[in-house]
């Protein structure tokens, strides 16, 4: 998006006439625009009065700006210092006028500008990745589904590279805090060049770049903040043999690597620079999450005491999940199942090697969807039979695909032409919006069947020979369905092979599989049901609202919201089944399929709120 600028805003802060010397004061909060674009990065340059012996250190100099929104939610944003200038880093989620005023704290004083105002206008951004309401997927901030799709590119990503990911409709890639990056990110983030609390701006300003190109194409980036190999000090006899970059940690000045996880003095050092990570990252929606701690196995820590291994991840779990206001997810990895990991962050994650039978994905998958009702992922996975990986993890409830190791590192056009059909496939599946979901429970002889099923989809994968045979699906409740067979078969253009209608009744479907010579399917089960309208909008000043139709996955309103709106359609056991932010003059909401039953759509449009009953039928 190109963003026309404007000349700096200029705001003079007030303070107190009497002042110490040396205390706190700020002499300038200037901004580069008046008006911004909602979840579109606000930079604010703050001029200080006074020298820091390290202006990196909160403890020394401490900044930050209170932020309101149109509809007075509050926020607190941390500053930076980015080598040379103090920043602040803001991206806003509402529309409208938004106020600020900047603190700055020193041992000694604090200081307050006066308030300061900027404009958020619409923008065609969703923002922030967030647990979707059903647990088990995934929605941006404004409630739009989001499904990942990606794989890991841990270093020498180029602006090339990230083209090619979105080329490929990825909208999520894996990268590390490491030094294996020689494009300008061949140090740490806390680096044994800038020294203990202190911040490499070499790298700093690779991630500024990073993460400005990743929104650029619409990629959200997964920052992996403690590679496993970072955190080992037995070079050549790692734990599992993984290598030591422990020499390239500069913790390695107060702590050995099998003492980090416990040691005070490395918590608190850590704790600035993940304050710091927030502060100057933490507004971009080019930032998917935190992944803490990769492969924590594969440390002297980890041997040395699980236990301590454990309660420093919890640590960090809790520390973004509480102190970051963007509030981006947080996932770790221990290199097979964990419990503790699992439990403690926003996303269970399995990582592997060596499974790429659907079999083996689909046990992976279904033992994090069983243990955990969260989003899964597959945070690494191996190259090999990324057909199989894929489609399995996808059918088993997998909220991003399995992020396969990586995108600069055996990666081949034969790799890139499996994700098309896998593309076209999950598109067209409101995730965020499903409702009882729950394992399908489907079969199909002499082959391997998996599925979701829910309120508005059944969808799944058939793994081996299929032609001429039936799938069997049951617990789909009463009345007529369309299904769809998908070519999941690498470079495929036109996925759907076939499409029929079906009626069920009592419970169980039995489905002719079209005549193919495909390896594998995939399959969408969807009810062809419509609505009618059983009540008028009725709520105070509604009058002016539209009513709203259902019709074939979509909501239609009799007439468009003038000024735009937000839809939202709540089964009668209160849980949500579509969601959507409508565009000023739209008269059409994709839902997705809904199932039979009785609905209630609330529709709310500048000051105007309407509620009005749908029932969904054959």
């Amino acid at each position: 998006m190109v963003r026309r600028l404007l000349a700096p805003r200029i705001a003079i802060a007030a303070f107190s006439l009497a002042q110490a010397p040396g205390a706190a004061s700020i002499t300038s909060v200037s901004t580069g625009s008046s008006s911004v674009g909602k979840y579109v990065k606000e930079e604010i340059t703050v001029g200080l009065g006074s020298t820091y012996s390290n202006p990196y250190d909160p403890a020394v100099i401490d900044l930050s700006a209170n932020f309101t929104s149109p509809s007075g939610k509050a926020w607190k944003v941390n500053g930076f210092y980015d080598g040379t200038t103090f920043r602040i880093r803001f991206a806003a989620n509402e529309t409208g006028t938004w106020s600020y005023v900047v603190t700055a704290k020193d041992a000694g004083s604090t200081a307050t500008s006066t308030a300061n105002t900027f404009s958020v206008t619409n923008s065609p951004y969703h923002g922030w990745v967030r647990v979707a309401p059903n647990k088990r997927y995934l929605a941006y901030d404004d409630g739009t589904s989001f499904f990942g799709i990606g794989s890991c590119h841990a270093w020498s990503v180029t602006t090339t590279t990230l083209s090619q990911m979105q080329a490929l409709n990825f909208n999520t890639y894996v990268y590390w805090n490491g030094t294996y990056d020689q494009s300008g990110g061949n140090n740490l983030i806390e680096s044994v060049v800038s020294g203990l609390g202190k911040y490499d701006q070499g790298k700093a300003v690779r991630l500024d770049n990073l993460i400005d190109w990743s929104e650029q194409r619409g990629l959200g980036m997964i920052l992996v903040l403690w590679p496993h190999d970072y955190l080992c000090n037995s070079a050549g006899s790692c734990p599992n043999g993984w290598p030591s970059s422990w020499t390239s940690n500069p913790y390695g000045s107060i702590v050995s690597a099998a003492n980090f996880y416990s040691d005070a003095t490395a918590w608190t050092y850590q704790q600035k620079m993940y304050r710091y990570i927030i502060a100057r990252w933490g507004y971009s929606r080019g930032l998917f999450g935190y992944q803490t701690i990769d492969e924590i196995g594969g440390t002297d820590g980890w041997v040395a005491s699980q236990t301590n291994a454990n309660a420093w991840m919890v640590k960090m779990a809790n520390y973004f999940q509480t102190n970051d206001p963007f509030r981006h997810l947080t996932e770790a990895s221990q290199g097979s199942y964990w419990t503790q990991g699992n439990a403690a962050n926003d996303l269970s994650n399995t990582e592997d090697y060596g499974s790429y039978s659907a079999a083996q994905v689909a046990s992976i998958v279904q033992q994090l969807w069983n243990n955990n009702n969260k989003p899964a992922i597959m945070g690494e996975t191996g190259i090999s039979g990324p057909q199989t990986v894929l489609w399995s993890a996808v059918a088993n409830g997998i909220s991003i695909n399995p992020l396969l190791w990586q995108f600069n590192q055996g990666w081949s056009d034969a790799v890139s032409a499996v994700y098309p059909p896998l593309v076209r496939f999950v598109s067209g599946i409101d995730f965020a919006h499903l409702t009882g979901l729950a394992q399908a429970k489907v079969a199909v002889s002499g082959a391997n069947a998996y599925g979701i099923t829910s309120d508005q989809i059944t969808f799944g994968y058939i793994n081996g020979t299929t032609s001429g045979k039936n799938l069997t699906v049951t617990g789909l409740a009463a009345g007529k369905y369309n299904v769809e067979w998908w070519d999941c078969t690498a470079g495929a253009t036109d996925s759907i092979i076939s499409s029929t209608s079906v009626t069920v009744t009592g419970g169980t479907a039995t489905l002719a599989i079209p005549t193919n010579n495909h390896p594998d399917l995939a399959y969408k089960i969807k009810s062809t049901a419509t609505t009618e309208i059983v009540d008028a909008p009725a709520a105070v000043g509604a009058s002016e609202l539209p009513r709203a139709i259902y019709a074939g996955g979509e909501l239609w309103l009799s007439s468009p919201l003038a000024h735009g709106g937000d839809v939202q359609v709540v089964d009668i056991q209160g849980r949500i089944a579509a969601h959507g932010l409508v565009p000023a003059s739209a008269s059409v909401v994709p839902t997705g399929a809904l199932g039979r039953g009785v609905y209630y759509v609330r529709i709310h449009s500048g000051d105007q709120t309407g509620i009005q009953s749908l029932v969904v039928k054959e």
